[in-house]
């Protein structure tokens, strides 16, 4: 049986809080009774699998990408990162990364390294891949509209006390057809920054792939027991394959 209150930390998910992204925000309410064309123990094995192709299929492409950290106090912006780059293959197939404007950064409260723009930038971090989802239940909770889709609600609940400390918990928007990820909300134990609630709205690239658009960040976290608002933003473009 699943803890109590592990299914209670899902559920508030969905609410709105202080400084958090809100996973419902501007969607319709989810149609409970609908039938799912894909049940829990399917999207476990399909979704894994197909996670794990499209995250080796995300380092075969070239793109865009803005990275946006801001610190807030109140309702003021106290300090920025913001840099775009270019990804890409070199003449010999290399994957390279070259900035495509100068770096801003006046953040003060926040110390933002080198490796977690560079997880932003390059990594498939999002990727609901098996190890990311070991020791988690799919529950099936319904129907809801997104992007033209019906798409099928799942929750990715923890099993045991120890679980929430890692992969990944919240919910994730199916198109069950296609074992496709549409869109994911909640909290990556192996996030850049710290385990914040990340909303990671995804486009179709080509015929099978949906990479990610946009991934955002809206949350209170507590370095050295200092409160600090941070607010993220990652915007991904221009996809071309190699």
């Amino acid at each position: 049986m699943i803890h109590v209150a592990a299914i209670l930390s899902v559920l508030l998910l969905a609410l709105p809080a202080f400084a958090q992204v809100d996973c419902n925000e501007g969607m319709e309410s989810i149609d409970r009774d609908a039938p799912s064309r894909m049940g829990a123990l399917e999207f476990t094995r399909t979704v894994a699998a197909k996670e794990a192709m499209l995250a080796k299929a995300f380092a075969t492409f070239g793109y865009k990408v803005g990275v946006s950290v801001q610190t807030v106090r109140g309702d003021t912006v106290d300090g920025e990162f913001h840099q775009a780059f270019d990804v890409g293959f070199d003449d010999t197939g290399t994957r390279v990364t070259k900035p495509a404007e100068p770096e801003v950064n006046t953040l003060s409260r926040l110390a933002l390294s080198t490796k977690d723009v560079d997880t932003y930038v390059r990594t498939p971090w999002f990727a609901l891949t098996s190890d990311v989802l070991a020791e988690k239940d799919a529950v099936y909770s319904g129907r809801q509209r997104l992007d033209g889709h019906n798409a099928s609600v799942f929750d990715m609940l923890p099993r045991n006390d120890q679980a929430p400390l890692r992969g990944f918990i919240g919910r994730v928007w199916v198109w069950a057809s296609r074992s496709a990820v549409l869109r994911s909300c909640g909290r990556f134990a192996g996030s850049p920054i710290g385990p914040m609630r990340y909303e990671i709205r995804r486009a179709q690239v080509g015929e099978d792939n949906w990479f990610p658009a946009l991934i955002r960040a809206d949350e209170t976290l507590h370095p050295d027991d200092n409160p600090v608002h941070v607010r993220v933003s990652v915007r991904y473009s221009n996809y071309k394959a190699r």
